[in-house]
């Protein structure tokens, strides 16, 4: 029984060996993912993508041409469908994340490829225009974007009497004549008053229709008569200053109202600094 029992034993090690001998023989495939050549990546059941053996492991791809048409990259033992800009058509000029995008989708991705103020068309960065005729009716292609038309771009493509201000000829603003001031006592034209002078001379020549009363005022000090002959000279003074300046005489009058027309009716310097003036009335 024991030599027996012993037969069997040495047949069945007999047995094993014999056979693995045969699977060795035979090309017995290693557990997947590991591989000996491409057929024994390919002969694994689960295997769908047709992987390919690199390295002794089964792998999408180790070059780019174990790769379809619409992932042609190897990148990673992975099949992608670009690496790199240069890998993708012209249509989608762009690689990112391994995938070949249009230069865009919506404006602000103009930006992002450093063209701002570009619009998205046709997945395209593009100018909004590039000549009037790119914009809708009633509007113009200004500085590549489509804008309100203008009616003007300067006064001198407005009316007389008109100024271009927001693309529109409107009504030039009528100018001012402004009061000037006088020390106590005196007629002459203190620096201050001179300037306004020049400013009041260059709105009389804005408006050649315009006539002026100039008006002589003084403070509450002094008699009557004193005061109606000192505002007649401060009057004076500022209708030849005018004068000088190329305003004829027909279009300054004067007239002295003395003390009688203050501004301001309080005993103070301040206020009487305030009524020796002289005003310029329109006629």
């Amino acid at each position: 029984m024991r030599m027996q029992r012993i037969q069997r034993i040495s047949f069945s090690l007999a047995c094993a060996a014999a056979l693995a001998l045969a699977l060795l023989a035979g090309g017995c495939r290693p557990p997947f993912p590991q591989c000996r050549d491409d057929d024994d990546c390919k002969a694994e059941e689960k295997n769908k993508t047709l992987f390919v053996c690199v390295n002794g492991q089964c792998q999408e791809c180790g070059k780019d041409a174990d790769c379809p048409k619409d992932r042609p990259r190897c990148k990673d033992n992975r099949c992608v469908e670009c690496i790199e800009n240069k890998d993708c058509p012209e249509d989608k000029p762009y690689c990112e994340n391994e995938r070949c995008v249009y230069e865009c989708e919506i404006d602000p991705d103009c930006v992002k490829r450093d063209k701002a103020g570009m619009v998205c068309k046709n997945h395209k960065c593009q100018w909004e225009c590039e000549q009037d005729s790119d914009c809708a009716e009633g509007m113009e292609c200004k500085d590549h974007k489509c804008v309100v038309k203008c009616k003007c771009q300067s006064d001198a493509d407005c009316p007389e009497g008109k100024m271009c201000q927001s693309c529109e000829c409107i009504d030039k603003p009528r100018c001012q004549l402004s009061a000037i001031y006088f020390d106590f006592d005196r007629h002459d034209l203190r620096t201050d008053a001179r300037s306004t002078l020049d400013q009041n001379a260059e709105c009389l020549r804005s408006r050649p229709e315009m006539n002026v009363t100039i008006e002589g005022h003084c403070d509450e000090r002094g008699t009557e008569e004193y005061n109606l002959t000192l505002g007649d000279k401060r009057a004076r003074s500022a209708q030849k200053y005018l004068q000088n300046l190329g305003i004829p005489a027909n279009r300054l009058k004067t007239i002295s109202y003395g003390k009688n027309r203050p501004t301001c009716r309080e005993s103070s310097e301040d206020c009487w600094s305030q009524n020796r003036r002289d005003e310029f009335v329109e006629q």
